[in-house]
């Protein structure tokens, strides 16, 4: 009888996970036009299945942003507690530009506000970028004047205006984030003796 329950419960860890996994596949190619039953047919289980472990389509939608951004910030506090300023900041942008092709049509959606009521915002990220240049301004590596609200403004606004996926569609996901990264290094980082004011 135990082994039974356990082979259950299991059984139904899987099928959530593939339900998940379905919904990143399927979002990302219709965006919030996808239906119910192609994820549950991408799935390979039943629209009931489905509906067991989510409830609703509004329910599936809020497990996978809310599994997605736990992903990203335990990624993100490795990053920035494992590399320097530099580095951590450029993998973050670069984490925020994979997000962002992972999810394909439902970025969009997503960068416009339209998943909002779905709850949570993400005050986390702000908070690791905030402690993130407070540190790179303490190791003398970023500018020490240096406004912080202001940088975490101006690189959100990039991400958030639609302004990131224009770069991208231009060239690569990776290569706009290089260019986002560069871009923003060479404002923020302190000068060193010799170079130009």
């Amino acid at each position: 009888m135990q082994r039974a329950l356990k082979s259950e419960r299991s059984d139904a860890v899987a099928n959530r996970e593939r339900i998940l996994e379905a919904a990143r596949i399927v979002f990302a190619r219709r965006g919030l036009d996808a239906e119910v039953r192609e994820i549950a047919e991408e799935a390979g289980v039943g629209i009931g299945t489905l509906y067991r472990h989510f409830g609703s389509r509004e329910g599936l939608l809020m497990a996978l942003k809310q599994e997605t951004k736990e992903a990203l910030r335990r990624r993100l506090e490795a990053v920035v507690q494992t590399q320097k300023p530099v580095a951590a900041l450029r993998a973050m942008i670069q984490a925020g530009a994979e997000a962002c092709e992972q999810f394909g049509a439902l970025t969009e959606a997503v960068l416009a506000g339209e998943l909002d009521e779905l709850g949570g915002g993400h005050d986390e990220f702000t908070e690791l970028l905030a402690n993130l240049l407070q540190r790179g301004i303490q190791e003398g590596v970023f500018r020490p004047d240096l406004e912080v609200p202001v940088a975490i403004a101006i690189l959100e606004s990039v991400f958030t205006s639609g302004a990131f996926l224009e770069l991208a569609a231009q060239s690569s996901y990776p290569a706009a984030a290089d260019s986002v990264a560069d871009f923003f290094l060479k404002a923020i980082e302190r000068q060193k003796r010799g170079e130009l004011a």
